[in-house]
This record gives C-alpha cells, structure tokens and sequence, in this order.
C-alpha cells in the first residue's frame, strides 16, 4: 500500500503489479499512484467473477477455495475481491483507459473461451492502462 510515494511523476514508462491488486488496502489509491509514476501499468488480478467462484459460492454457500486460491475467507490475503467488470469501471472512474486486455485460466493460457465471456471464463486478468491523456502508441510494452 506505500512506497510508490517515493517517486516522482513519470518516472517510469510502465509500472507492473501482478496478482497484489485484491490484496492491497486500497487498490483505487495504489492505481492512481501507478499511473502517476509511470505512463502505463500492466496489472494482474484473479477474477472473482469466474463461473468456478460463482459455481462454488451457490452450491456451497462458501468463500471459494481451489489450489489457485488456498485460503479460507478468514486467512485470506485477498481483502477486495473483484471481477474484470469491477476493475474495468474502476479504471474508467479514473479517467484512464484500458489499451489491452487479456483473459486466461490458470496455467495463462488464453483461448478462444476467454475472448467469449471474459468476465464469466477468464480466471486471470491481464490489464493494460493509460494514464488518462496517453496515447497508445507512445510506450510499447
């Protein structure tokens, strides 16, 4: 949740968190910071909104819990759980922009199910953003 403060504004072309995003305090303040200090980020989180985490959460009535996710809801490190939808409207609040977007399962494979209903059949999220105002073609990742 600190440390981007030490940094000045555009500091970096691209600024990279991978799978902290759920467990971070405030992960609208950590993206903020991530699009002062760099042009663009690329972000990873688990998607709550996977239809393994739906399945489990009405037949259950549970917090899910599968090897990709260990913890039970007490010892989590997962504090904000949230879907690609979730992240998506938090980015445009931001004013910024989403330049790519890629869905896989858990072994990072991206297929053509991913692309149909990301949000419902991708277990990953990979994000690509913008500072608002940024062209796309100015940092290429």
């Amino acid at each position: 949740d600190k440390g981007l403060g030490n940094f000045a504004s555009n500091s970096f072309d691209v600024v990279i968190m991978t799978q902290a995003l759920q467990a971070v305090e405030y992960p609208d303040r950590i993206l903020d910071e991530m699009l002062r200090v760099g042009r663009q980020c690329i972000i990873t989180f688990p998607n709550f909104g996977h239809w393994r985490c739906r399945w489990y959460l009405a037949t259950k009535g549970r917090m899910p819990v599968s090897d990709f996710m260990p913890y039970t809801w007490y010892n989590t490190p997962n504090i904000h759980f949230c879907t690609f939808a979730d992240f998506e409207e938090l980015v445009h609040e931001r004013r910024a922009k989403v330049l790519d977007r890629l869905a896989v399962d858990h072994l990072h494979r991206n297929g053509w199910v991913g692309r149909l209903w990301p949000n419902l059949l991708g277990e990953i999220g990979i994000y690509r953003v913008s500072s608002p105002g940024l062209q796309q073609h100015q940092v290429a990742v």
